[in-house]
């Protein structure tokens, strides 16, 4: 899952010198000694026992970190984005969560009872597990309240067995709330003799998490009778991406209007609801409007459905719905049930990035079921209306930065989380792009991102990409930029400590905080170049 740094003995080893290993020493003792013989003294057979104790042990240390990284190694070939396994934590008991059993025993629910269960959809990409590591961190960090549950599809048996291994060894210990659900593939495009002819990776999100709906030991749905128990039907479900990060805990609560950004025209409209509940549902506003009403409803959804009869002013204010999706687990399940029937039909008409999340809003207004839309529950473009971004905007330039890599709800509100869509940048050295982050980032000898300066907000009144050009900012978007630069790479940093300070060797822990994005991607592109 995590790449760790490869040993010299790995067959897919980048380097013939990383991580050099001692050689494993091995003892062995003379035959039994004539009884005539002077015996020796018991004090150096003493240390003669310790010392053969210790070496041994080191030999089973390196076996089992031999082991480990063997079985982490879950890619192909010599792909560098492989996810490999680490360094074996020092030992399982020093493992350290921050949170006291005590304190993860009360986050079962929230302070009026609630419960919770907070899920992310993901392939078994490598791409997707140094994210997924970030989802289960932030989480904790913010002290989410509820079950959180990575739901990974198609992977292979190979890759199943590492990433079980990779969340026992490396996420379990943060939470015993924390889980990891498999599933099948679902991502092939079947044409109508049911061949598969292409392939669609957000066909797993859909019927994931339907498969996580009706088979996860946490809900305790009913086959035979196609429910869950009473007493579970209204748990919230938090359905939101694997680039996704925590700012705050997402509860059922909007009524705060303090940290609720609600766009003026749905206020004017008239809030449907403040606390998330059955037959109301809570997601954020995406810019997409009413673009699903303009597929052929009636080959996706069927002649009678209600998704046909929603007018254009309720279809732009409750329907263009998208991630964190709230609602109760039984209405979400009558969603899931359209939303895997409808996506196939969907992507048939239109076959791009957002068929799925078409095929949730038809769903949801086949069902009947209006969702209140709030700006705040995520950040992601510094220039998009629709967002958080009025509650950063609170925040003055010259502390945002400190703000951002410390975060303090109390001080300033926040939105839920961070989308991590986009790019992001100021001046020539701040740079942001999830793809472009390095694999590596939680093995135990590579470095610490470097951070932006505490003033980056005002420093700065243009952007220029390490590969593109110059553009100008005004103040309000290189504050924004400023907000989520300084949050990402504190977070990032915050992330890789705590991985390698619960994985790796004392002696082999790297928290130097020297590595520039900008400059490893110039470098990177250098080194192609002269290939």
């Amino acid at each position: 899952m995590i790449r760790r740094r490869p040993t010299t003995n790995d067959a897919n080893s980048y380097k013939a010198d990383d991580d050099k290993l001692g050689k494993q020493l091995l003892f062995t003792t003379s035959s039994q000694q004539h009884s005539t013989q002077t015996p020796k003294p018991m004090v150096s057979n003493l240390v003669v026992c310790i010392i053969v104790i210790v070496f041994v042990g080191a030999g089973v240390v390196q076996n089992r970190y031999q082991e480990s990284h063997n079985d982490f190694h879950s890619g192909s070939g010599t792909d560098k984005t492989v996810a490999q396994s680490s360094q074996r934590r020092k030992t399982s008991f020093l493992q350290q969560s921050l949170l006291t059993p005590e304190e993860d025993e009360r986050l079962q629910t929230d302070e009026r009872g609630n419960r919770y269960h907070l899920v992310f959809s993901t392939d078994c990409s490598p791409y997707q597990h140094w994210q997924s590591f970030l989802v289960y961190y932030t989480a904790l960090k913010v002290r989410q309240p509820g079950q959180v549950t990575r739901i990974a599809s198609g992977c292979d048996p190979e890759q199943a067995k590492a990433m079980q291994r990779w969340f026992d060894q490396d996420v379990q210990f943060m939470s015993k709330r924390y889980h990891l659900q498999m599933t099948p593939h679902f991502s092939g495009v079947k044409n109508e003799a049911g061949e598969t002819v292409a392939d669609y990776k957000f066909f797993n999100k859909p019927f994931g998490f339907l498969y996580w709906l009706e088979h996860s030991p946490q809900l305790h749905y009913s086959a035979s009778h196609s429910e869950f128990p009473k007493d579970f039907q209204n748990d919230i479900v938090i359905l939101i991406d694997p680039d996704m990060g925590l700012l705050r805990p997402i509860t059922a609560d909007f009524s705060d209007e303090r940290e609720t950004v609600v766009s003026p025209r749905r206020r004017e409209h008239g809030v449907l609801a403040t606390n998330v509940g059955p037959g109301h549902p809570f997601a954020q506003v995406y810019g997409f409007g009413t673009q699903w009403a303009r597929l052929d409803l009636e080959k996706i959804a069927g002649a009678g459905s209600q998704a046909r009869n929603i007018s254009k002013e309720d279809g732009q204010l409750f329907y263009p719905v998208g991630p964190p999706y709230i609602g109760t687990i039984s209405d979400m399940h009558r969603i899931a049930l359209k939303w895997t029937a409808f996506v196939p039909r969907v992507y048939e008409q239109y076959p791009h990035l957002l068929a799925e999340m078409f095929a949730f809003c038809i769903a949801a207004a086949d069902e009947e079921l209006p969702f209140q839309l709030i700006d705040s529950l995520m950040i992601s473009k510094t220039d998009a209306s629709g967002e958080g971004w009025p509650l950063v905007d609170r925040i003055p330039p010259d502390e945002v930065c400190d703000f951002a890599s410390d975060l303090d709800p109390s001080k300033y509100a926040v939105p839920s989380v961070v989308h991590l869509c986009q790019r992001y940048w100021l001046g020539k050295d701040w740079f942001f792009s999830k793809r472009k982050i390095p694999s590596d980032i939680y093995d135990c000898e590579t470095p610490l991102f470097e951070e932006p300066p505490s003033d980056l907000g005002v420093l700065y009144d243009y952007k220029w990409a390490w590969n593109g050009r110059k553009q100008m900012v005004t103040p309000t978007e290189a504050n924004r930029e400023a907000f989520l630069l300084c949050f990402l790479f504190r977070l990032l940093n915050d992330a890789a400590t705590f991985y390698k300070q619960n994985t790796c060797p004392p002696d082999s822990i790297n928290l130097e905080k020297s590595r520039n994005l900008v400059a490893y991607l110039k470098a990177k592109s250098r080194h192609t170049e002269t290939k």
